[in-house]
């Protein structure tokens, strides 16, 4: 990670232990001034407080692997700050205005810990003929391909993979809900892809990223312009009237369509503009290879085809992939690598206007491993269905975004993967904002979720809305607006297994369920999670280990700073620690619970005396730091 891009979010998010001059951090544990801080103190249990952020700051040398994102360093070296971490994070994401391509690649970089190259000024593209078309489709991709290309150079051939890329693309992505344990059996596929992906350029990936922020000024009128016969090499390849189409060094065939329907094969298509109609993009059985689409209107079919396609629609494999749909009311639907996906590469699906459907199955609305992955939707009510490791999963070495700027929208990802636990009827997610790394040996990424206006509903199973899984970092950041969110464990601003994960909520009345166990704030083993609610009047319900709570050196906080809420929840939450035995001998290290309400009347299960009380939870007397130390502050 560059010194500058450090000391940069450091500086805006106010991150030192007790925050700083510019941005005091929310929950404050080591400042006395600070309400938190405070009960710490008068309870004179402040120096735990301040081992449990000595043994955050410790943990990436306790994991030296290759590939740990800047943001989840960062998120070590200052665990107290993690919702100014997160919010810095994702900022670049709640203010995309036209220029979503740059908004991705900001991301990217603060997610990745690297610099973004300035691009205040971009370059704007007159497309105003089929030659200029042309023009545009070959600058927009040929370059991006090259800086994806240099970025995988290196990597790929430090495995000896170099002849079999397909291979080590598919390893990456398959069967990840069964080598999550420590004990699992990593194939040799998967861990070249691994290596791979940890070795990867990083600032290269984001140039790559960055290169689309080029406006396409597209004008003229289209249906002046006289066909060509298609080439007999694409025969098959495109029916409908096409505009002209062309053989481009490095990328393969470029097509302009006509004003009609058009149907694009888009395995034998390296690029696309397609000025106007109702048009089916099938994108075969996917392949190891870079493809972009330009279509300006009507309402369009993105489908994949194939018996067990390695990429879809948006879906790059060592290489870039890119849809960008300027309005209509379409339809994507894709099984893996689909939809804003990157295995050993850059995928990004931009679609700026209509009610859209997102359907997929696993790493996919935004999903990475090694690379950029990203779905950003700027207008529309739309509908994210996908089965898990999709809609902002930052797997090993990714940067994932699901970005959608208005609309009321429903995700679910809750679907065919099992649950991790063999629980009945439930399902695993790894979804919604999720940072995921396999334990076995590849720190994970940065994935994020991002929602900037409407009245949202969030539908998950285990691991899923602002989690993170083993080093790695998790957010969900929702605006505005009534929102439901529903999940199973570790949902809701929870971390397990030296990672983060942050749910943001900026505004409405909220409903947070969660099942089972660690929800709503909470962090299990070596883990930072919080959940921050800024207004209206919300409920909360949960299980075990909930609603600021953490265990076996963990750090997990609920903060809502105004409404008139209610809290429901079993066993140690509401400001709670449970045990720590997983690290006590090597450690003598506690966790810390918080649970802090602001603002208007709470109402509580747990009896810690209801608005306008404070308490010290725990209990000094227990064995191994059990039950050690949480904060209840309800005014």
């Amino acid at each position: 990670m560059s010194t500058i891009a450090a000391a940069m979010l450091l500086l805006v998010t106010g991150s030192g232990p007790a925050g700083s001059a510019l941005a005091p951090a929310l929950v404050r544990p080591l400042d006395a001034a600070d309400p938190v801080g405070a009960v710490l103190a008068t309870g004179e249990r402040t120096d735990d407080a301040r081992r449990l952020a000595a043994l955050f700051a410790s943990t990436p040398a306790m994991f030296p692997l290759r590939g740990l994102p800047g943001a989840v360093r960062i998120a070590f070296a200052q665990p107290y700050a993690l919702p100014e971490v997160a919010a810095a994070t994702t900022a670049p994401a709640v203010d995309p205005a036209d220029r979503p391509f740059r908004a991705v690649a900001r991301f990217a970089a603060r997610a990745f810990g690297v610099d973004c190259p300035p691009a205040e000024e971009r370059s704007r593209l007159e497309v105003s003929d089929p030659q200029r078309a042309i023009f545009a489709l070959d600058f927009l991709l040929n370059e991006s391909n090259l800086a994806v290309r240099e970025a995988l150079a290196g990597a790929i051939a430090g495995t000896g993979a170099t002849d079999d890329r397909e291979k080590v693309a598919r390893a990456a992505v398959d069967g990840a809900e069964r080598t999550t344990s420590r004990g699992a059996q990593i194939p040799e596929a998967l861990g070249i892809a691994m290596r791979a992906a940890a070795a990867m350029d990083r600032a290269a990936l984001v140039r790559a990223a960055l290169h689309f922020d080029t406006a396409l000024d597209v004008k003229g009128d289209w249906k002046s312009f006289e066909g060509e016969p298609l080439p007999e090499e694409l025969a098959g390849a495109v029916d409908g009237p096409v505009l002209t189409a062309q053989q481009v060094p490095e990328l393969g065939w470029v097509v302009v369509g006509g004003v009609g329907d058009n149907r694009y094969d888009m395995s034998r298509i390296a690029a696309v503009f397609d000025p106007a109609g109702n048009d089916r993009y099938d994108w075969g059985a996917g392949s190891v290879g870079s493809r972009l689409v330009v279509d300006v209107a009507g309402d369009d079919r993105h489908e994949a085809s194939g018996e067990a396609p390695l990429c879809g629609p948006g879906g790059a494999a060592c290489g870039v992939c890119v849809i960008d749909d300027f309005t209509g009311n379409d339809r994507y639907a894709g099984s893996r690598v689909a939809l804003g996906a990157a295995v050993l590469g850059v995928g990004m699906l931009v679609d700026r206007a209509g009610d859209d459907r997102y359907e997929g199955s696993a790493w996919c609305s935004g999903a990475a491993f090694g690379g950029i992955g990203a779905l950003v939707d700027l207008a529309g009510s739309d509908l994210h269905s996908a089965d898990g490791f999709s809609q902002g999963c930052g797997g090993p070495a990714g940067a994932a975004l699901l970005l959608d700027a208005g609309g009321n929208d429903r995700y679910r990802a809750d679907g065919a993967m099992p649950s991790a636990y063999d629980t009945p009827t439930v399902s695993s997610s790894f979804s919604q904002g999720c940072g995921f790394g396999y334990r076995v040996g590849a720190p994970g990424g940065v994935g994020a979720l991002v929602d900037l206006a409407g009245d949202d509903r969030y539908e998950a199973g285990e691991f899923a809305q602002g989690c993170g899984y083993f080093l790695s970092l998790g957010i969900l950041r929702d605006e505005g607006g009534r929102d439901l969110y529903y999940g199973n464990r570790y949902a809701q601003g929870t971390a397990a297994h030296q990672a983060f994960g942050a749910l943001l909520e900026g505004a409405g009345d909220d409903i947070y369920w969660s099942m089972t166990a660690a929800g709503q704030g909470a962090a299990w083993d070596m883990a930072g999670a919080v959940l921050v609610d800024r207004a209206g009047d919300d409920r909360y319900r949960a299980d075990g280990l909930s609603q600021g709570a953490a265990a076996q050196q963990a750090f997990g906080a609920l903060v809502d700073l105004a409404g008139d809420d209610d809290y429901r929840a079993g066993g140690a939450s509401q400001g709670a620690a449970d045990g720590n035995q997983y690290h006590w001998d090597a450690t003598r290290c506690t966790s810390l619970g918080v649970l802090r309400d602001v603002g208007g009347r709470g109402r509580f299960s747990a009896d810690r005396g209801g608005s306008g009380a404070s308490a010290l939870t725990g209990d000094a007397a227990t064995e191994r730091g059990l039950s050690q130390w949480g904060v209840f502050l309800a005014r």
